[in-house]
C-alpha cells in the first residue's frame, strides 16, 4: 500500500455560539447554568459568549454594582467549566484593577488557565462605556487547538485596519463578543462578511437579542467563513448553535486571492 506523503492535514475546530436574551438570566447562577448545559450536551472545542456576559451589557449604574469578589467568583467558575468539559471559553466581563474598570474578554484554556485577557482598546462612542471604562493597550495573537486566533470586542472590529493587521500577523480566526443594537444591524449583516472576505479569515460574532431599559439588541450572531459566507446566522431570539470549521478552504482561498502579497507593492 502506498502512502501519499504530500497529503496535507488541516485544522478543524468545533465552535458554539450563544445569543442570550438581555432580559433573561440576570443571576450568576443562571448564566453559569446555561454554559454548563451547553457543554454537557454538545462536544465543542470553543464557546463564544457576548460582550460583558458576566454583567450583561446594561447601564453604568447596574454594572458597577458588581464587586471584585463577585467578578472573581464568576471567572473562577468559567475556568472550572472550561477544564471540566475541556472547552475553551471566550467570555466578556467587567474587569476591575487598581480602581479602574475595563471592558474585557477572558479566553480560557482547558487546564484551569487563562490564555489571554483582552481589554477593549477602542471604546464604543456611548455614554456608558466612555464614562465607565478605561482603555486597553494592545491586541494579541494566541492559539486554540493550534489555530492562530485573536479577539476583538464589538466596536473594535469595525476598524478595517485592526482586522487587517491581525490577519497579516497570521490570525485565522477572530472572535468578537459584541452588544450590537438594531440601529447598527448593518454591521452584523454586511460589514462582518466584508471583514471576513477581505482578510480571508473566519469570524465569530456573538451578540445579544431582546430589549433592556437602554438598548434594543438585534441578535444576528454569526459565524462567517473566509469567503464571506454565513456558516451560522442566528435570528432575533435567544439561541445556541454549533458549527465545525475546517480551515482547508482558507488555505486555498489565500492562494487564489493573494491580497496580502499584492498589498506589499503599495506599502511605503
Amino acid at each position: 500500500m502506498s502512502i501519499n506523503k504530500n497529503k496535507t492535514s488541516y485544522e478543524k475546530i468545533k465552535i458554539g455560539i450563544y445569543q442570550p436574551n438581555i432580559s433573561n438570566h440576570n443571576s450568576f447562577d443562571s448564566k453559569l447554568n446555561h454554559i454548563n448545559k451547553f457543554l454537557e450536551n454538545y462536544d465543542i472545542d470553543l464557546l463564544v459568549l457576548p460582550e460583558l456576559y458576566l454583567s450583561f451589557y446594561l447601564s453604568k449604574e447596574e454594572i458597577i454594582q458588581y464587586t471584585h469578589d463577585q467578578i472573581k467568583y464568576f471567572k473562577n467558575n468559567i475556568l472550572r467549566l472550561s477544564k471540566k468539559f475541556q472547552c475553551n471559553i471566550v467570555c466578556g466581563y467587567p474587569e476591575i484593577e487598581n480602581n479602574k474598570w475595563f471592558n474585557s474578554v477572558l479566553v480560557t484554556g482547558t487546564q484551569n488557565n487563562i490564555i489571554y485577557n483582552h481589554r477593549k482598546t477602542f471604546l464604543a462612542p456611548n455614554l456608558m462605556e466612555q464614562s465607565l471604562f478605561s482603555k486597553g493597550k494592545n491586541f494579541e495573537i494566541f492559539k486554540i487547538n493550534n489555530i492562530l486566533c485573536s479577539t476583538l470586542i464589538c466596536y473594535e472590529f469595525e476598524f478595517p485596519e485592526i482586522v487587517r493587521k491581525l490577519a497579516r500577523l497570521g490570525a485565522k480566526l477572530i472572535l468578537v463578543p459584541t452588544a450590537l443594537v438594531e440601529e447598527f444591524k448593518f454591521v452584523s449583516n454586511e460589514m462582518l462578511k466584508t471583514r471576513a472576505f477581505e482578510n480571508q479569515i473566519v469570524m465569530v460574532y456573538a451578540n445579544y437579542c431582546g430589549k433592556s431599559e437602554c438598548h434594543n439588541f438585534c441578535g444576528n450572531s454569526a459565524i462567517v467563513n473566509e469567503k464571506g459566507e454565513d456558516i451560522i446566522r442566528l435570528g432575533a431570539e435567544e439561541e445556541f448553535a454549533v458549527a465545525e470549521i475546517n480551515f482547508e478552504s482558507q488555505v486555498s482561498r489565500r492562494k487564489r486571492l493573494p491580497y496580502f502579497k499584492d498589498l506589499t507593492k503599495f506599502e511605503v
